[in-house]
């Protein structure tokens, strides 16, 4: 590279990279993220530093950001963050990238928590950010969180720590319930909530590079149909809410008829609903359990 190359020299140059490596949507946006990580700005002050020539230490260690972009890993996993619900949150190659469709999810259970201090379970807690958002919003609540994976449960409890809520959050490494079984909570709960794998394997090939290659299978993945995580949920969550308690379950639209069907087959749900994303989106399974 040249040794005059400025900030909105390298801004230009990276989005045509990003662009012609099929990153269209947010080739811009996306090298101004990482330049202004490389910098150690906001992403707005780089407007007023168009100008700014830049190093060859930073152009290195910009080259390298670009690469690792360029190869379709997600922005926010590179830069080791993610915003959620407001707040900032760790996310590493161990956990799902938070996304915005899941704060339709958290507002939904918020909304339908009861006055009184609420017990909360959060299956599948990934990041942390669900159980989290919640403590934050609700500082009287005590939560439960699980997790099959123990790295997961690392970043969950190094962002419930970084927010100060590790204190009534309390983290299980185990697949779904299963850790909750001597907790004491049977027939206690007042809501469980999960983000749970929710694609078919069939789907997996047709899903952005971002999530297919960098993304952990494990936290995507639920078999054939994709139901095999909801369906259990459904199953389990029953034995741990208090009659009339909450249910709420992040679900693809491709899954979403099915899982109305699942939740109202047999006499444990009532009320069962889907609530919408932001974009129109089936995105969540509300459901309570009969009293």
């Amino acid at each position: 590279m040249s040794e005059s190359w400025k900030v909105i020299d390298l801004i230009n140059a990276t989005k045509s990279f990003f662009e012609k490596k099929g990153i269209a949507d947010t080739a811009r946006l996306d090298a101004e993220l990482l330049l202004a990580e490389v910098l150690g700005c906001e992403r707005i002050d780089l407007y007023l530093r168009f100008d700014q020539a830049v190093d060859e230490p930073q152009r290195s260690e910009f080259r390298e950001l670009v690469r690792q972009r360029g190869d379709r890993r997600p922005t926010k996993q590179i830069l080791g963050r993610c915003e959620f619900m407001s707040h900032t949150f760790t996310v590493t190659p161990d956990v799902l990238v938070p996304r915005p469709d899941t704060e339709t999810l958290v507002e939904s259970v918020l909304a339908e928590l009861p006055d009184a201090p609420p017990s909360v379970c959060d299956i599948c807690t990934g990041s942390g950010n669900i159980a989290v958002s919640i403590a934050l919003a609700r500082p009287d609540a005590s939560l439960h969180a699980t997790d099959l994976s123990a790295k997961a449960l690392d970043v969950a409890r190094l962002n419930a720590e970084k927010h100060g809520v590790l204190d009534r959050v309390t983290f299980a490494a185990g697949d779904l319930f299963e850790p909750l079984a001597d907790c004491g909570l049977t027939g206690s709960v007042d809501c469980v909530v999960s983000n749970p794998p929710y694609v078919s394997e069939s789907e997996l090939a047709g899903l952005m590079p971002e999530v297919a290659k960098y993304e952990p299978h494990e936290a995507l993945l639920s078999g054939d149909a994709g139901m095999s995580h909801t369906a259990r949920i459904l199953a389990d969550a029953a034995d741990f809410l208090r009659a009339g308690a909450l249910l709420a379950i992040e679900i693809s639209p491709h899954i979403a008829e099915r899982a109305v069907a699942a939740a109202e087959a047999g006499d444990v749900y009532e009320d069962v609903r889907i609530v919408r994303d932001l974009g129109k989106a089936e995105r969540v399974l509300m459901a309570r359990k009969r009293g």
